[in-house]
């Protein structure tokens, strides 16, 4: 598949193509190696280069199951581990587009410190400011402090676009009664819901 199929399939699942995704292969020592485009069960699929978190795959696995057997439809995953350039990536996006990053994220610290770093950047370039924002991210995580729970391992997005209300609602029942916090993002510009695994 080409770099350009990917990109395609990425927008489709409303997140962007990175070069991590587009080799589709995790890091080394990363755990197992999803290749682009690999279903990961009849109950949910993953975007192409998406990990899952072998910590929470067995609940998410389970999640998938129970939606599935209660719309017949499955999950698709548009995101799940992120690498820091990857998160500095999405957030440099955010931040270009004029989101206000620190009101969308609820490490409110964590945030603004990227906010900032961007706001000190910017006359660089943007290869300068995506450079500082991921040396910002890289040190956070380094210290256990995470912008994003995507960064822990412990968070995956779940594409929304083609469910209905009813279906909208039982997934998010169903999380809950899991001990999963959906987040409801299906209002931004990549509709989605975050399910965080982790507190």
């Amino acid at each position: 598949m080409t770099g350009t199929s990917i990109a395609l399939l990425w927008a489709l699942a409303g997140e962007p193509a990175s070069a991590e995704a587009a080799a589709g292969k995790r890091e080394a020592g990363s755990g197992e190696v999803v290749r682009a485009g690999e279903a990961a069960s009849e109950d949910y699929s993953r975007a192409p280069g998406v990990e899952v978190p072998p910590a929470i795959e067995a609940r998410l696995a389970e999640l998938a199951a129970a939606f599935r057997r209660a719309t017949g439809k499955p999950l698709v995953i548009t995101d799940g581990t992120r690498r820091p350039e990857v998160q500095a990536e999405l957030m440099l996006r955010n931040l270009e587009r004029g989101d206000d990053v620190v009101r969308n994220y609820a490490n409110k610290s964590a945030a603004k410190a990227v906010a900032e770093a961007y706001a000190k950047a910017r006359a660089g370039g943007r290869a300068a400011v995506l450079a500082a924002l991921t040396e910002v991210i890289r040190t956070q995580v380094a210290a256990g402090d995470y912008v994003s729970k995507h960064l822990r391992e412990g968070a995956v997005d779940v594409r929304c676009l083609d469910l209905d209300k009813r279906e909208r609602a039982i997934l998010k029942k169903l999380a809950k009664a899991r001990g999963i916090a959906v987040v409801d993002e299906s209002r931004t510009s990549t509709p989605h819901y975050h399910l965080n695994f982790v507190r």
